[in-house]
C-alpha cells in the first residue's frame, strides 16, 4: 500500500485508481482505500459506502470506522438550504 500512499500525496488520483484496480478487492485495506481515494476525489458518498465494505469485511478496521463516522458527521452537518442561493 506505500505506492498508493505516495500516488495519493502526490495528487496522482488516476494513477491511484489504477493501482487499486490490480489488488483484491476482497480485501479491507483495499476496500479502505478506495474510499480514501473517492474522498480525495470529493465524492464522500462513494466514499462511505467502500468503507462500511471494509468494514463488513473487517468489522476491527478502525480506520473505516473512524473516516466513516467523520464523513457520516460531516453529512448530517451540512444544511441544504445554503446550497439555495
Amino acid at each position: 500500500m506505500d505506492r498508493f500512499e505516495e500516488l495519493l500525496l502526490e495528487g496522482n488520483l488516476e494513477q491511484a485508481e489504477e493501482y487499486l484496480k490490480g489488488l483484491d478487492r476482497n480485501s479491507d485495506e483495499t476496500l479502505y482505500c478506495w474510499g480514501r481515494l473517492y474522498s480525495r476525489k470529493g465524492e464522500e458518498t462513494k466514499a462511505m459506502a467502500f468503507y462500511s465494505k471494509a468494514l463488513e469485511v473487517n468489522p476491527n478496521h478502525e480506520e473505516s470506522r473512524v473516516r466513516l463516522e467523520l464523513a457520516s458527521g460531516i453529512f448530517a452537518f451540512r444544511d441544504p438550504n445554503l446550497y439555495n442561493h
